[in-house]
């Protein structure tokens, strides 16, 4: 049985067909007798099977066929296995491994970035190690040479190569360490592999094929090339350059190869021609050694006839940013750069001038043109701000080339804060501009909205006179006004990752452009965030010290990203030179004049052709190869081409490089479309991959690709988002890329970064907010105490056994330091290192300054290099996810067919575009794109470049003019000539000529018109037939004029030569006359008509001219409809065809534009306005013939030229072209129109004036022939039938109404009513509903139904109930009715819904099938409890409500109260009262009630008037406008008496002198005593006059009355001194009941407080601090309960795990001093009264009930203190008990409980005495877990509790240690019985039941678990229940205070929540016992009334 089991194998089974595994790996132990196969099978690849060891042939045959079941990954992944194991794989599985990894490659996106990720583990590396170190290291022949070859390293470089592999962003580590793997240390590893190609190379078997051969060369340099690029120190290895020169001579011996070959040969050339270029860079590197070698002879000849740069120059570099190499010179110039004197470096033309050679001597070149045409201007226009700043008594002279600024007085840098979008981001406010101060805030808005000042992008530079310079564009998060919806989103999108540094709790204002008057807020951003610029904003943001004046200077219309990518991109391409062409653009100096182009390199490949069946007719065939190819003329015979088309085509497909020049209107855009459609339709089979269309406008590349769309194309794909194409939105990058997936790793990798950029944009904003804060007093002595103890010991004393010297205002501790010292020392102030070892006091003022500022820094510096690296940090991970995310763009480009992208996107894309490997580039208008822009475009993947344009058009546009070739000093240098250009038209005959197609054939043009520049600049330019069939320009004799004028442009007229901005006012009259006719005509739609001008100035006027004048039109579609109607047969009542015709302003009919942005378009029609007119005869730029060709070559039909000749003629071109329209009769100083129904009649104008004259109507003068439509005749003049069309007819309508007699009230030209309107009167029509109608229109009187009846009825709604008048007709039943009553529903809140009905009920069926009323958006209106106000928020329904905060208006005459109005108030404590007269006084001190009797006598002082004062004495005078004579009359009929109604003038003052609020109303003394109810406050004799103080000074009396304010405006009247008694009272009830309030809110957030943090000691695992050895340092505390805390802290032996504790058990014994008896308003009162007593010897007397002394709020404060204390003693006592506590070899803790214990005894007999139970229950508990602490201490050390004084049964004298515990227990579980009789009499109490049982059990068995966070909020919500805030207020039979309601009374019965009295009722009546508390609800109304 054993046997048997051992011959079945590893297996459960046996299977003779199935292969042996282990057999596979190379033996099988079973031998024999195993079950499965072990057979050889069939020969691999014609070859013999290798042996293996223990002598088997390999099974690879069969192991593949095993497999193929199984799923690739999984079976790749077991072979991985393998490279770990210690047997190393046969070379059969090294094979299969590398040829399976291979097709999942080719696979799945996602297996194939896992592959990649495993092959460069170590196990997969042990593959390449295997190849390298063992297989090759044994090959031995030819023959096996080859077999290794095949089977190993072949496969392993085309791996390696693959684009998955070197394309991969994702993986960028992983292929570097691959590539390093294989070149090994040193380049051993590499040195090995290739040593073997090349013997294998030269020593190929004659049997093989001669293509693997050059396949295998290729492949190698392909590979030697990624392995040169993966570590920069590779460009100095010998081994490469070895490597190189052995590959090369292999090429060279293949030079008259096959053509199978050729292919791989051409390819092979290109990758060693890059590693020459990449090794000639290695050899630039000096070499080591003692001294540099000196130049040459020559060479020192060369540099001083030309100053070269950086070190090439005899006087050394210019500045810090001069260098030769441009790899290293910054964008942006440096400050040096700027002030240097010397001009910089700028190569010329000739090559042989250039200080480098070759292709990077042009990148060199064209790299320093375009960055002083850009960046130069810039550098120019700071270095005269930095002059103007410095001396601005000289004023500013801005030079030709330097950019137009603006500048910013005083930017301060007000916030910093780093956003996951925008990284840095810097708010800086300025000055507002003084333009804008004095607008309006609307006025400022609109004119920021309107601005194009500090746009999204724009650059900045914030400088100082000391040349500190930092650039930043304006980021897009800058808000323009605060209802900026864009930047807002911005802004909230990006900051996600929480607050900034300035953000509050409450939202801050937005900062904006606009809404200060004062100042501007714009947030930038740092063009170079590098460590040097982020480190200098900062510091501008902290800066210590004083401050130079800055200034923010914009540089409007320069954006960065114009030209700062293609400048870095050309510098990325200097590094590495690996660009197709370099031969053509930068030849060798004995290249040949005229360069020879070879075919594409893909189109070399044998028996390649090109399919050209795409374009030819159906049913033709036809092919191009490089072996034959058709004619052009065939070719324009099978296709829509024309022979100089098809020859552009042929040519382009056999040049690797293709130039094709296309004269105006010749169709070279349609042939760039066809060549792309040709390429595309061969696509697969050159394997072209996606074609790239590159434009330098946004404009002509959305032209382009709406071509390609047009002619049938797909796949297209636009990068960048500035296309206006609605069109092309669907196909941008960015909408496409959103339909990609992601892959498995890229979303892992994606979500690793975006949690890295979270955290670090968290951690910058932390430490920025630091930053912030570095120089606060807080931070100064911190650092101090760390950093400096003595000068902090002299500044802040020190702490000491517990207590701390107390300074008052610390805070201004150091400002006061610093204001003082000597400030007239004459010794010169000591070094910072000397001051820190010199007293603070001995230091003079300077020198105090000098040492803060020091201070500063050194707690700034180290925060900024933290910011700094975090940055870094932030930068480098936003780096990684773009890398990551262009991957899937990458992805999703690749599957296109065509990839639209300006120059300067493409250079943005620079590095994800290369990876696309595209073959093909085209690129439209090349002739108007710098050089250095189509560099870029030249991929190193670029097999094919198609250039189209025309050089004699516009050329390149640059904005300095001593770099532009028609300047004479400009013409060495030559910026502005393209590259397309400088090939086909080379300067100097020398140079290479490259081969071009020229188009010839025409089609815009007719022919009278395409002579102008035939005869100039296209001699060989013909016309199409087409275009001599062009109609005549209607309305016009002649389609082509010169109109000559000599008015003169506005600069000349007023003879300013300075002037900038050219206009010609009678141009744009005769321009805009001329256009409106030619409109008027009625043939010519919006496109069809252009005004074309050379100048801005001159297109805003027209605009603004023509924008004023409105035509009557058609568009394209009216056109249509037009023509449709009038083949129809119109009805009679029909109108005519003016119902098509629209109304729009000139401007909209007609195109305007300039020159240079009309390049590419055309019209039917073009008027051209030249503008200039001088007499210098000055023509401006459109001297050169580029220009004046594209202005001549942009009309189809006619064109008009309105201009001065004689300005025009001196430039040859412009003469030629006035002397044949002179010839042809088609120049002269008069227009001639023509009518074009009377076209000989002579129309000729000459001034605008005379079209409206001659031409009123677009015609002639003569009337109108035409009849109307309606058959009346015309009464206008001549016109067009556009015109005719818009004629309303004024006759009386001839057609009469059907049903009745009446004639159409209407005019002809108007359209007829379908019904007759005439109103019929006198009717008696009765309706079906039963009124009647007496009046109603004709067409209604026919039909009787269709009357709707408007009476007024009532109805019910069905449903809602509601009763509504509506319109008799109006049907309530109907589903679509819509109720408009109010809907008055009940909310829950109480609040009445004031919606419309309709809108809250949907009503279906007669019933309300469902409610919406929404939220309720009503004021919550809940009183306050405790003040007169009441809520303002909108209603929130049972939430509480949130506390007042309206300021306290408590006030007196001498002072106010500061704080809000639910704060408790201070008294008073002034000792004087303003109640005074002559007779009497107030003796009282302010702050308590009045105890005078209020003087009742007349006032004797005088008014202003002369009479006595009406007033009552003791009050403040009126002014004299109420005296009772000589006031008006006004005034003396007011009614002052309510009681007999008494008006002013009947009173008599003696008598009943009047009383005069603040308010301005008056009343009589009785009548307002009345008011004030002064009979509850003091006896009143017969006459009411008070004679003594009734009662004594108790407060809040039943009776008091509550109408205390004006009873005419119920204004207040607290200032008069009368009443003064009444106020005060009321002042002291609001102080009550505010101090109740707070300090129940106060004791609920630190009860909260103390939840937490005993919650954070359970949850927080206790970590042991490094204790030292010995006894543990006890401090020396005065307050023992403070004392045995921090005993309990230091025993614990963790570092500051009770801090927090500690801290909190601060707060609380701070608030429990703040509720103490003496702190409240009544007691304070009372000890004012003592205190004035003392002072004055007096006996005043004031008297309250101590019943209104609150003593909860002490009882809460003890209890929380106990709380806390004892949470510390159960942590403390939880972790001994846990064994977590450290062993401390100390004397043990010593506390003295007594003082515990003592407190809970004084707590409950308070808590008994004021029936206060669940206080009372809980000091029960706390004395009962203070006994078990006890005795827990006592049995860890018996001398723990000596002296405790726990009482005399607790503690007798003599008892052993288990008796005292057994008293402790005892006495702890007597507490506990009491608290449980509580628990039972007081159900209030019963929150406490879990606690309680919880102590108990600790009491019984030692085990105590804590109360839990939920249980302990339990006590506190009930607590929290007893003040609401809102409704009245209510004392229990027991006197405890509670509030209920809002109506007045408790509606339900209930319970105290105190001690459990009853404290409800029913129906609003309280239960007997239950008093309203007037002494406390007397603030509600009293002083609402009141208004204190």
């Amino acid at each position: 049985m054993a046997e048997s089991n051992r011959r079945s194998g590893p297996g459960t089974g046996s299977d003779p067909s199935k292969p042996c595994f282990h057999f596979q790996q190379g033996s099988c132990k079973f031998g024999k007798n195993c079950k499965f196969s072990h057979d050889v099978g069939s020969k691999q690849d014609g070859r013999k099977p290798q042996n293996t060891r223990g002598g088997h042939t390999s099974a690879l045959g069969r192991f593949q066929a095993s497999k193929q079941s199984e799923g690739k990954l999984r079976e790749w992944k077991r072979l991985l296995e393998q490279g770990s194991q210690l047997v190393r794989p046969s070379p059969a599985v090294i094979s299969r491994f590398f040829g399976l990894g291979l097709e999942l490659l080719d696979g799945d996106v996602g297996g194939a970035q896992e592959v990649i990720k495993l092959f460069a583990s170590e196990a997969g590396l042990s593959f390449i190690k295997d190849v390298t170190d063992r297989h090759i290291a044994t090959v031995q022949g030819s023959s096996s040479s080859l077999s290794l070859w095949d089977g190993l390293v072949m496969p392993l470089f085309k791996f390696i190569t693959h684009p998955v592999v070197i394309d991969s962003a994702v993986l960028e580590q992983q292929v570097a360490m691959l590539f390093n793997f294989l070149c090994g240390i040193g380049g051993n590893r590499m040195a090995k592999v290739f040593g073997f190609v090349t013997a294998l190379v030269r020593s190929w078997p004659s049997s093989a094929a001669r293509a693997s051969r050059m396949a295998a060369v290729e492949l190698s340099l392909a590979v030697l090339s990624k392995i040169l690029d993966c570590n920069t120190t590779n460009i100095v290895d010998d081994k490469f350059s070895a490597l190189a020169t052995t590959l090369s001579e292999c090429l060279q011996e293949s030079e008259l190869s096959q053509p199978e070959e050729e292919f791989f040969r051409l390819q092979a050339s290109s990758y060693l021609g890059y590693i020459r270029l990449r090794l000639n860079v290695g050899e630039e590197i000096a070499q080591p050694g003692p001294t540099r070698p000196q130049a040459a002879v020559t060479r020192e000849k060369f540099l001083l006839r030309r100053d070269l740069p950086g070190n090439l120059s005899p006087d050394g570099p210019r500045h810090d940013n001069d260098h030769t190499d441009i790899s290293k010179i910054k964008i942006l110039p440096t400050y040096e750069e700027i002030i240097s004197p010397r001009a910089e470096y700028l190569p010329t033309v000739d090559p042989s001038q250039w200080h480098v050679d070759g292709i990077r001597g042009r990148l060199d070149r064209e790299f320093r043109l375009l960055r002083e045409d850009t960046v130069g201007q810039l550098r120019d226009a700071i270095k005269e701000t930095l002059e103007t700043i410095r001396n601005p008594q000289k004023g500013s002279a801005r030079s030709r080339n330097s950019a137009r600024t603006y500048t910013y007085d005083f930017p301060t840098l007000v916030s910093v804060e780093i956003d996951n979008f925008g990284g840095l981001e810097l708010a800086v406010r300025c000055a507002q501009l003084p333009a804008v101060q004095a607008l309006s805030p609307r006025g400022r808005k609109d004119w920021w909205m309107q601005s194009k000042r500090l746009q999204a992008g724009a650059l900045v530079c914030v400088l100082d006179a000391t040349g500190t310079v930092l650039f930043y564009v304006v980021s897009e998060s800058t808000m323009r006004s605060s209802d900026d919806k864009l930047a807002r989103r911005n802004k909230e999108t990006s900051q996600e990752s929480g607050p900034g540094i300035n953000e509050t709790a409450a939202k801050p204002m937005p900062m904006t452009l606009s809404d200060d008057a004062e100042s501007l807020f714009v947030t930038l951003q740092l063009v170079d965030p590098s460590k040097h610029g982020v480190g200098q904003s900062l510091r501008w943001y902290q800066n210590v010290g004083s401050s130079l004046r800055r200034y923010l200077v914009e540089f409007p219309g320069v954006l960065l990203a114009s030209f700062k990518d293609t400048l870095m991109a050309l510098q990325d391409m200097y590094r590495k030179p690996n660009m197709p062409f370099a031969d053509i653009v930068a030849p060798s100096t004995s290249s040949q004049a005229e360069s020879k182009t070879d075919s594409p390199r893909y189109a070399r490949k044998a028996g390649f052709s090109f399919d050209l069946s795409c374009l030819a007719h159906p049913g033709l065939q036809l092919t191009v190869s490089t072996q034959s190819s058709p004619s052009p003329e065939e070719i324009a015979s099978k296709t829509t081409l024309d022979p100089t088309q098809s020859a552009a085509l042929l040519n382009t497909l056999l040049r690797e490089m293709s130039l094709i020049q296309g004269p105006p209107g010749t169709g070279k855009s349609y042939t760039g479309e066809k060549i792309i459609k040709v390429l595309l339709a061969n696509k697969h089979k050159a394997k072209l991959g996606p074609i790239l269309c590159v434009c330098y406008t946004n404009h002509a590349l959305d032209q382009l690709l709406e071509h390609l769309l047009d002619d049938g194309n797909d796949g297209v794909i636009r990068i960048g988002s500035r296309s206006k194409s609605e069109r092309l939105q669907d196909l941008n990058l960015r909408n496409v890329v959103k339909s990609f997936s992601r892959t498995k790793a890229e979303k892992a990798e994606l979500w690793q970064l975006d949690v890295g950029i979270r955290d670090s944009v968290r951690e910058a904003n932390d430490l920025l907010k630091q930053l912030s804060a570095s120089d606060s007093w807080l931070n100064v002595r911190n650092f101090l105490a760390n950093a400096f103890p003595v000068h902090h010991l002299e500044l802040f004393g020190k702490v000491e056994d517990g207590w701390e010297i107390v300074n008052h205002q610390p805070e201004k501790t150091i400002d006061r330091w610093l204001f003082g010292g000597d400030r007239y020392s004459t010794t010169q102030a000591r070094p910072v290192d000397i001051l820190e070892a010199v007293p603070l006091s001995h230091m003079t003022h300077s020198e105090r300054r000098s040492l803060h500022r020091h201070w500063v820094r050194s707690i700034r510096d180290p925060l900024i290099e933290q910011i700094i690296k975090q940055h870094q940090d932030f930068t480098a991970t936003i780096g990684e996810r773009d890398r990551l995310r262009k991957d899937v763009d990458l992805r999703c480009l690749q599957q296109a067919n065509i990839v639209g992208v300006t120059t300067t996107g493409l250079a943005r894309n620079l590095g994800m575009i290369r990876k696309l490997r595209c073959k093909v580039m085209l690129c439209e208008e090349a002739g108007e794109v710098l050089e250095a822009h189509i560099l870029t475009t030249l991929l190193p993947s670029v097999e094919h470049a198609i250039l189209i344009g025309d050089h004699l058009q516009l050329r390149p546009q640059i904005q300095n003019y001593d770099l532009q070739s028609t300047n004479p000093r400009g013409e060495q240098y030559s910026l502005d000539m393209s590259l397309f250009e400088r090939l086909v038209e080379p300067r100097h005959t020398s140079k290479v000529r490259v081969p071009f197609s020229l188009l010839e054939t025409q089609r815009r043009m007719h022919p009278s018109i395409s002579e102008l520049i035939r005869s100039t600049l296209y001699p060989s330019l013909k016309d199409a037939d087409r275009v001599s069939k062009y109609p005549d320009v209607m309305g016009m004799k002649k389609r082509l004029f010169w109109f000559h004028h000599e008015q003169l442009e506005v600069g000349a007229a007023s003879h300013d030569p300075l002037s900038t901005s050219h206009s010609n006012e009678f141009e744009i009259e005769m321009t805009t006359a001329l256009v409106s006719h030619l409109v008027r005509q009625g043939v010519y739609s919006q496109d069809d008509i252009a005004v074309i001008t050379p100048y801005l100035g001159q297109l805003q006027r027209l605009r603004r001219r023509m924008e004023s004048m409105f035509e009557i039109c058609l568009n394209d579609r009216d056109l249509q409809e037009v023509e449709a109607l009038e083949g129809d047969n119109l009805g009679p009542s029909d109108p005519s065809p003016r119902s098509q015709l629209s109304r729009t302003t000139l401007l909209k009919s007609i195109r305007v534009a300039t020159v240079d942005n009309f390049q590419g378009e055309e019209a039917k029609v073009i008027v051209i306005c030249l503008v200039r007119s001088n007499p210098q005869n000055n023509c401006g730029f459109l001297r050169t013939s580029n220009r004046i060709n594209v202005l001549l070559s942009r009309a189809q039909h006619g064109m008009y030229i309105i201009g001065n000749s004689n300005t025009y003629s001196s430039i040859p071109m412009w003469a030629d072209v006035i002397a044949k329209l002179q010839a042809n009769g088609n120049f002269g100083t008069s227009l001639e129109l023509q009518c074009a129904r009377h076209p000989d009649t002579p129309i000729a104008v000459s001034r605008p004036d005379h079209f409206v004259v001659f031409s009123p109507e677009s015609g002639c003068s003569l009337p109108c022939e035409k009849r109307l439509h309606c058959g009346h005749a015309c009464i206008g003049r001549c016109h067009s039938d556009i015109l005719h069309d818009a004629v309303k007819c004024l006759e009386q309508c001839p057609r009469s109404k059907k049903g009745c007699d009446h004639s159409c009230p209407r005019l002809c030209g108007e359209a007829c009513h379908d019904r007759c309107q005439q109103q019929l009167n006198n009717l008696n029509l009765t309706l079906s509903c039963g009124h009647i109608v007496s009046s109603a229109k004709c067409w209604e009187v026919q039909d009787p139904s269709s009357i709707r009846c408007i009476v007024q009825v009532t109805r019910t709604v069905p449903g809602c109930g509601h009763v509504v008048k509506v319109r008799c007709c109006e049907d309530v039943n109907a589903a679509n009715y819509r109720c408009n009553a109010t809907c008055s529903h009940r909310r829950p809140c109480g609040h009445v819904c004031s919606s419309k009905c309709f809108h809250c009920n949907t009503r279906q069926g007669g019933k309300i099938a469902q409610e919406s009323h929404g939220i309720c958006t009503v004021r919550c209106g809940r009183e306050y409890s405790n003040c007169r106000h009441s809520c303002s928020n909108v209603c929130h329904g049972r939430m509480a409500c949130a506390p007042c905060s309206v300021p306290c208006e408590v006030r007196c005459g001498h002072s106010k109260c500061s704080k809000l109005c639910h704060e408790p108030c201070s008294p008073c404590a002034e000792q004087s009262c303003h109640s005074r007269c002559a007779h009497t006084q107030c003796t009282m001190p302010c702050a308590a009630p009045c105890n005078w009797i209020p003087c009742s006598k007349r006032c004797e002082q005088k008014l202003s008037c002369g009479h006595q004062c009406p007033s009552i004495c003791g009050e403040p005078c009126p002014a004299s406008k109420y005296c009772q004579q000589c006031g008006d009359e006004q005034i003396r009929s007011v009614c002052v008496d309510f009681i007999l109604m008494k008006e002013y003038h009947e009173i008599d003052l003696d008598e009943e002198p009047c009383i005069f609020p603040d308010c301005g109303h008056f009343l009589t003394r009785s009548s307002m005593d009345g008011q004030m109810d002064l009979a509850s406050h003091y006896d009143l004799d017969a006459n009411g006059i008070p004679k003594g103080i009734r009662g004594t000074s108790e407060p809040f009396s039943d009776d008091s009355t509550r109408i205390k304010v004006c009873p005419s405006c119920r204004g207040s009247l607290r200032n008069i001194s009368r009443y003064g008694r009444i106020v005060r009272r009321g002042m002291l009830d609001e102080a009550t009941k505010r101090f109740i309030s707070w300090s129940n809110a106060a004791y609920l957030g630190l009860a909260e407080d103390l939840v937490l943090e005993q919650n954070k000691l359970q949850e927080t695992v206790a970590q042991a601090a490094t204790l030292s050895a010995g006894r543990p340092k006890a401090g020396t505390f005065t307050r023992p309960r403070l004392r045995s805390l921090h005993q309990v802290q230091q025993h614990a032996g963790y570092n500051g795990r009770y801090a927090e504790m500690i801290k909190l058990w601060h707060m609380i014994s701070s608030f429990a001093g703040k509720v103490q008896e003496e702190e409240q308003p009544f007691q304070r009162v009372a000890d004012l009264v003592k205190h004035a007593n003392r002072m004055s010897r007096m006996n005043q007397e004031f008297r309250f009930d101590e019943s209104i002394i609150q003593v909860k709020g002490h009882l809460l404060a003890t209890t929380l203190l106990l709380k806390c204390e004892i949470a510390i003693f159960s942590d403390f006592f939880r972790l001994q008990s846990q064994g977590k506590a450290p062993v401390v070899q100390s004397e043990p803790i010593k506390i003295d409980w007594s003082i515990y214990t003592a407190e809970c005894e004084q707590l409950i007999a308070l808590a008994r005495n004021s029936k206060f139970p669940r206080e009372e229950v809980q000091a029960h508990i706390f004395a009962a877990q203070l006994r078990v602490f006890a005795r827990r201490l006592d049995l860890q050390d018996s001398t723990a509790h000596d002296d405790v004084g726990l009482g005399d049964n607790e503690n007798a004298p003599g008892g052993s240690d288990d008796k005292a515990a057994e008293r402790l227990t005892e006495a702890a579980l007597n507490h506990i019985k009491h608290a449980r009789d509580l628990l039972k009499a007081y159900p209030s109490t019963a929150v406490l039941a879990d606690e309680l049982d919880r102590v108990e059990n600790m009491v019984k068995d030692g085990t105590y678990s804590q109360v839990t966070a939920e249980e302990m909020r339990a006590v506190y919500t009930a607590m929290r229940k007893e003040f609401l805030g809102t409704g009245h207020w209510y004392r229990c039979t027991n006197g405890h205070p509670f509030t209920v309601g809002e109506c007045g009374m408790p509606m339900e019965m209930a319970r105290c929540p105190e001690c459990g009295a009853a404290v409800g009722g029913q129906n609003h009546a309280p239960t007997e016992g239950v008093r309203r508390a007037e002494d406390i609800d007397n603030l509600e109304h009293d002083f609402q009334n009141l208004a204190v």
